[in-house]
Order: C-alpha cells, then structure tokens, then sequence
C-alpha cells in the first residue's frame, strides 16, 4: 500500500481547503478527477489538494476488465474519512439509481433489469446495480414453468413499489398487459391473414406451443398445425429458443390472439399418396396408434390410414386391435378406400382383402347346386360348390328339426344339394338354403300331378294331391 500512503492528503488544514472549505463526512457525495491508477486502488481528486481511494475492482465488468482510466471524471461515496480517506465508486452510482428509480416509480416509466437469482417468491433483479424484487406472477403474462432459465434474461420493468432502497418492488407483467391492450386496437393493422413471419418459441404446452414474433406480439401455434404428421405433444418437434417460419392463419384483434401454423409451409404429402397409391394398392406401415375400433397405420410421412378392427382378420373375430397388433410394429396393409374430400384412407390386412374379393362364379340365384360341407358353425353349415366359392347354410334353411346337431348329421366333407338364394358380391356373401330346395321339389310334384290328374271341378287339397301322386308312384 505503499502507493496509497504517498498519494494520500494529510488529515488537517489540507483537506479542510481542499473539499470548499469544510471537511469531508461520511456519506458525502463527491465529483472527482482520477489521478493515479495502481493494481489494486484508483486514487481521485475530489478538490484543490484533497485525494481519496477507490479499490480497483470497483471498476471491474462482468468480464473483468477496467472500465475507466487517468483522467476521467466520477461521482465517489465517502466511506470513511479517518486517516485515508475510502470512497465508493459503485456506492455514489447505487445511490443516484435509487434516485432515478424512484423517479420513474413516480413517473411509471419503464427502467431494464436483469434477473440474478430465483428464490421461493419470485425473481432478484439487478438494475444499474440496485437490488429489486419480481414475484412470481409479475414476471409473465402466463405461468413460467421452468423460473432457472430466466436467470441472466433482461427485460424492462415497472417500479410498482418504492419503500426506500432494500424495498423496491417490479412487475413485467403490467407492462406486456399495458402492450397488449396497446396491440389489440392495432393488431389489424399489424398482421394479415397469410402473413409469413419468423418467430422464436418462449413456452410449450400439450395442446401447442406459443410463438414470440417480436414487438410484443405473441402467437399460437396449435398442435395440429405444426406438421402434417401426427405430432402427439410439440416438444416432439420443437424446444424453447427455436427459431422457426410460420403463416398467420387466423387473428382476433379483439381477443389479441394470433393463430399461427408450420404445417402449411410444408408440401402437402396427401396429395401425392393418392396419385402415386391407388385403391388395391399394397403398402408397408408402421402402426402408430391403437384404439377400440382399429389401428392408425402410418403408411407414408404425413400420411395415416385406419385398419379396422373388421378388417385385421378373416378367421377369426378380433375385439381389440391390441390382441394381434402392437404400436410402432411394421405390417402390410392394402388400400381398400380413399375418402379424398375427407382425406381418410381405409386399410385392410392382405388376408382379409384376399377373402373379401367379389364372388366369381358359374351359378346364379335360383340355380340347384352341389357341394361339399367345409365347416359347420353354431348359426349353420358353410358349402364349398365351386373351386373357392362357399356359401352358407342357415340353421333356418337346412330342413332340419329345430335343435338338431348338425355337426353330427353333417360332417366335413358331407354333400348336399342346396338352391342358391342370394349372392352379394361386394361382401363376398353367398346364402344357401336345403329347405328352399324341398319346398322346390314338392312344388314340381304338384305340377306334374296337376298335368295328369287335375279335374275343371275339384282339386283336393295339396296333401290329397301328393298322397295320391306318391300312391301312383308305389
């Protein structure tokens, strides 16, 4: 401290003219002229003969450089003024930005600050070296989910109290309300509808994320609108800080709400499946998504189809997509439908496609046909009468008595001849009945007779006829 002794002024008479003729007190503050610098004190000039010092690291940045040099004017704090006497540079500064802070209180100007610290209620803010007290809900217009990354952002504040120094209270969030009213009555003016605008991303929720656009101006950006794959939750694609390219696809001025989309900045790959995809087509897919009636396949980027649960299996019946299938599995689907105004895409399994071909076959309803018993169920008996064409039997229409075990009187490969009552192509269902052949046989009997035997006059009742016909037979 050798330096520092020799600069110093001597305690008496000196001082007493140098500082206009009364001596220094504690407290005081003082303009000054700095004339020497050493690597650990700044000596300053505060008047005629009278020095003072000042520990350099007073004048250090954040970086840890020094910020002033021999001969430039400040403003010092008297610390002390017994022996040498001590000044504070950042004391004298501290002092004039209580000053001015409770000028812009008074005034309800805007003043900058940084956030230093996070503590249980709310947010430490440092401006021009002042000590200053955020809560929690002052800081945004919304809830700050994670408070740490604000640590070290500046924005402009408030002063919404001022008690003395260690009571300074601020709020951001009265001024971005104060500017959002302001924006509400311009936004029109503003933004359009089809605007393109970059933005950065200052929070994510499930249903979107929110979209700074600068200005004050805040959008948001739905879910749904980020990509024309399914995003489930927008931290699939994005994270806070991202810079991103959006189009204004809505605004209500009233509200003060911007409605943004990335999506639309895309190319739409719906189009293109269905020009390159059509209906028969065979894909692969990746199931993404498993739900009572069926399973959402991914079947191009952009692009998902709906395997119905009807749809999965052609042997047996399936209740729940997730007893055969599992998300994220990779299967083959083909297209059994495209809903082009809907932009829905309907999928089968090749199984099922296969067995719901349309019939192709010889016979045609009313024809008697000849088959071979492939599988007996509780409601009837499948019949295959040509190579890969099977009806059904109802238990209604077999001619048996009610109850009658038919896996029993019918084994696989049983023949029987049967009348075809209806077909429907597009549901690959073909209806067989032995009963309608029966009640055919005995019509035919009854107009052979009636050739024969009929009289102008009497008839009988259809049972006299028939006895009589089968007696003719005996």
């Amino acid at each position: 401290m050798n330096d520092q002794t020799e600069n110093q002024p001597s305690e008496k008479a000196p001082l007493e003219t140098s500082y206009g003729g009364r001596t220094p007190k504690e407290g005081d503050i003082v303009v000054g002229k700095i004339v020497k610098m050493t690597e650990s004190v700044v000596f300053l000039d505060f008047g005629g003969r009278s020095q003072g010092y000042i520990r350099l690291s007073e004048f250090k940045n954040e970086a840890g450089e020094i910020v002033v040099g021999e001969g430039d004017e400040i403003h010092a704090k008297i610390l002390s003024a017994r022996g040498a006497i001590e000044l504070s540079y950042k004391q004298a500064q501290q002092g004039q930005e209580i000053l001015n802070l409770r000028d812009a209180w008074k005034s309800q100007t805007p003043v900058k600050g940084r956030i230093i610290n996070v503590n249980k209620g709310g947010y430490e803010i440092r401006i021009n070296g002042v000590r200053a007290f955020c809560p929690n809900s002052q800081l945004a217009a919304h809830f700050v989910e994670e408070p740490a990354r604000e640590v070290g952002n500046e924005y402009e504040f408030m002063v919404t109290e001022f008690g003395d120094a260690k009571s300074i209270v601020v709020s951001r969030r009265a001024l971005i309300e104060a500017q959002r009213a302001e924006m509400r009555d311009t936004l029109n003016d503003r933004i359009r509808v089809g605007d393109r605008l970059q933005g950065t991303v200052t929070r994510l929720q499930e249903f979107g994320a929110f979209i700074d656009l600068g200005d004050g101006l805040e959008g948001l950006l739905h879910v749904s609108e980020i990509s024309h794959e399914r995003v489930n939750t927008p931290s699939e694609k994005l994270s806070v800080s991202d810079a991103v390219e959006v189009e204004v696809i809505r605004v209500e001025a009233e509200k003060g709400r911007v409605a943004l989309s990335m999506r639309r900045l895309e190319s739409d790959p719906w189009t293109d499946f269905v020009a390159a995809n059509p209906v028969g087509s065979v894909l692969t897919g990746h199931v993404v998504k498993l739900q009572d009636f069926g399973a959402f396949v991914r079947v191009a980027p952009g692009v998902e189809g709906l395997l119905h649960v009807s749809g999965i299996s052609a042997e047996k019946r399936i209740n729940h997509p997730e007893e055969v299938l599992t998300s994220g599995e990779e299967i083959q689907v083909v297209i059994e439908k495209i809903e082009a105004d809907r932009r829905r895409v309907g999928l089968l399994t090749p199984e099922v496609a296969e067995a719901r071909k349309p019939v192709e076959m010889n016979a045609k309803v009313g024809d008697v046909v000849t088959g071979k018993v492939t599988k007996v169920e509780k409601f009837g008996v499948f019949l295959e009468f040509e190579p890969k064409v099977v009806g059904l039997i109802p238990n209604g229409e077999m001619a048996t008595t009610r109850g009658a075990d038919h896996r029993r009187m019918f084994p696989v490969g049983t023949e029987l001849e049967v009348k075809i009552l209806e077909v429907e192509r597009n549901r690959n269902r073909i209806r067989l009945s032995r009963k309608a052949l029966h009640e055919n046989d005995e019509k035919e009997a009854m107009r052979e007779y009636r050739e024969k035997h009929a009289t102008p006059n009497s008839l009988g009742s259809f049972g006299d006829l028939l006895k009589d016909f089968l007696k003719e037979d005996d």
